[in-house]
């Protein structure tokens, strides 16, 4: 069965990488993701999106949402993303709203000549202690190892 999403995934296999990153969510109300494109690649990076939507598309999720926009970092487990598919993941994964001047979200994002689509808001997700992916520095010139 294959499951129609109201966005699409862009990712990067090539170094230097722009980060993974979703299009599509604004229009139906609801943030962008963005990942460093390095943390699990573009298939374990689209499917930390596709988990982080449909845990926060969730009325009775609705906390954590409001939370971030009221500029928390919000902290969950892989089994409490997602408890049926990430049974054996130990990582814990972070979501933090980032500000359209954050490095890796004009790579994604900007428009040359044209700029953001207005009302975009963007949630960066990260694994717990990968705090270099906060830093614009780290996305400035395209990922590389």
């Amino acid at each position: 069965m294959v499951r129609k999403l109201p966005y699409v995934v862009h990712a990067c296999v090539d170094l230097p990488a722009f980060p993974t990153h979703t299009h599509g969510l604004t229009e139906i109300g609801m943030p962008e993701f963005i990942m460093d494109p390095l943390t699990f690649g573009p298939i374990g990076n689209m499917h930390i999106i596709n988990a982080a939507y449909e845990f926060l598309k969730e009325r009775k999720n609705a906390r954590y949402l409001k939370a971030i926009f009221n500029g928390k970092t919000i902290k969950l487990t892989a089994t409490e993303l997602r408890p049926k598919h990430f049974v054996d993941d130990p990582y814990t994964y972070c979501f933090r709203e980032v500000h359209p001047q954050f490095e890796a979200v004009k790579q994604a994002y900007l428009i040359p000549d044209k700029g953001l689509e207005p009302g975009m808001r963007f949630i960066q997700i990260w694994v717990d202690g990968d705090d270099f992916a906060l830093m614009d520095e780290y996305y400035r010139y395209g990922i590389t190892w």
